[in-house]
């Protein structure tokens, strides 16, 4: 092959419709563009070089009445001299995974698919400037969805729907990064549903237990803290309101009652390698009957990375015996091991070998046992419960309906012979008008 073949052959030009792609097309749940923003967030709540400096917090404002959402962190910003390119950079990212959550450089696009606005502003401490990008949304996506021979390259896509300016700003202390997102529509209203995000929160976000309603987080953040690497959990606050996971000491039944945790069992994951690939834990129920009911929001043990869950409630649930047996529990398992890498949705991991080996170990150490445990719990309870035959004591009914003695079977040492059958009989169905029938036979065959 030519150099000059080879050089035709190695350019790349990259088009407008691969943003859609990063856009509406990875985000089909509106409300994962929270779990990006949250997540872009703890990542830079992680990388402030004075954590300790000043209470770090997340905090979300949702506004329906002016269709309009605020997410902001009080973390250490862009600085000014670095914002716009960072900003303006789309698939690339300085994070590195294993250290951060966001990796990819996509998650803060995620707003741009249910919005006509998009702002980003941010600060930088010790700086008087603040930066701020400012997405037209509308007309993003009537590029998008034009009928183009002359398809646009994402840099002129950028500089159709995209501007940058800096202000200057009278605190210089203050450091922040802040989504605004205006004229924001979404399916069912779903982004503005107040109590719909909540309980999504709950479940994904890096928040901590609440020690009101469940009695075992100490327990488990001083098992996590010494296990994991790096275990944080944030303060973020929804319309004032702090965000705390769903785990309480009692749990509710499909069936309509309830049943309790009685204390936590912590596990670990591929403990034949040199270091486990996750941390574990999960409830210990009372009775172990009957599934957890879904509305709950804490069904299932759930898999997290960077204290993020990773998929749904139903992630495990073919490592089971029954899919359903995953229901019964509740529990977490947080990855450790950085060859264990989520896909770009979140909902899954990449394909690669660890992740096979992290599923079989799953399936081996805790699906199994669990599932024996389900069902032998549930056959001990069928036979409590099964009724047992009590002879009638009406003193109306006659006596030939009467319980008879137990007779031996052939298997037994000593078989009755007709005489001591024909005895018996006539000891408990004297009454009995088919006892003469009874006795001939006997008779017959015993000569």
């Amino acid at each position: 092959m030519s150099k000059q073949a080879r050089a035709k052959g190695s350019s790349f030009k990259a088009g407008m419709y691969l943003l859609d792609s990063f856009t509406s097309g990875m985000y089909n749940d509106p409300l994962i563009i929270y779990r990006e923003y949250i997540q872009n967030a703890v990542d830079s709540i992680d990388m402030s070089l004075d954590p300790k400096s000043k209470p770090f917090a997340v905090t979300i404002q949702l506004e329906p009445g002016t269709r309009k959402i605020t997410i902001r962190d009080n973390a250490m910003g862009l600085p000014s001299a670095s914002a716009e390119e960072v900003l303006s950079s789309v698939g690339s990212s300085s994070k590195t995974f294993g250290k951060m959550r966001g990796f990819r450089g996509i998650g803060r696009l995620g707003g741009i698919a249910f919005s006509d606005s998009a702002i980003f502003r941010t600060k930088a401490k010790n700086e008087t400037v603040e930066s701020i990008q400012t997405w037209d949304c509308q007309s993003l996506r009537r590029l998008l969805a034009e009928q183009r021979k002359d398809a646009l390259t994402l840099e002129e896509v950028f500089g159709r729907v995209t501007s940058f300016r800096q202000e200057k700003c009278q605190n210089p202390k203050d450091s922040y990064f802040e989504v605004i997102l205006s004229g924001v529509t979404s399916f069912r209203n779903q982004l503005f549903d107040l109590d719909r995000v909540q309980r999504y929160l709950r479940q994904i976000a890096p928040v901590p237990f609440d020690p009101s309603t469940f009695s075992f987080a100490a327990e488990i953040n001083e098992y996590l803290s010494n296990s994991l690497s790096n275990y944080c959990r944030y303060n973020i606050f929804l319309n004032g309101e702090q965000v705390y996971k769903p785990y309480r000491d009692s749990v509710k039944i499909t069936k309509g009652s309830a049943d309790q945790i009685d204390g936590i069992n912590f596990f670990q994951i591929g403990k034949g390698k040199d270091q486990p690939m996750a941390y574990g834990w999960y409830g210990r129920r009372r009775t172990l009957l009957g599934a957890i009911t879904r509305g709950d929001d804490l069904s299932g043990i759930r898999v997290r990375v960077g204290n993020i869950q990773i998929g749904d409630a139903h992630l495990l649930d073919l490592c089971y015996r029954e899919p359903r047996f995953n229901g019964y529990v509740i529990g977490e398992i947080n990855v450790e091991s950085p060859l264990l890498i989520p896909n770009s949705r979140r909902d899954d991991f990449v394909d690669n070998t660890d992740k096979g080996v992290f599923y079989n170990a799953i399936e081996k150490e805790i699906g199994l046992p669990i599932s024996k445990e389900i069902r032998s719990r549930s056959r001990l309870a069928s036979n409590q419960s099964a009724p047992v035959k009590v002879p009638d004591a009406n003193p109306e009914t006659p006596a030939h309906h009467t319980s008879l003695p137990t007779i031996p079977t052939k298997n037994s040492a000593a078989l009755l012979q007709p005489a001591d059958v024909l005895a018996t009989l006539q000891g408990v169905c004297q009454d009995c008008p088919n006892l003469a029938k009874v006795r001939s036979c006997l008779q017959q065959r015993d000569q």
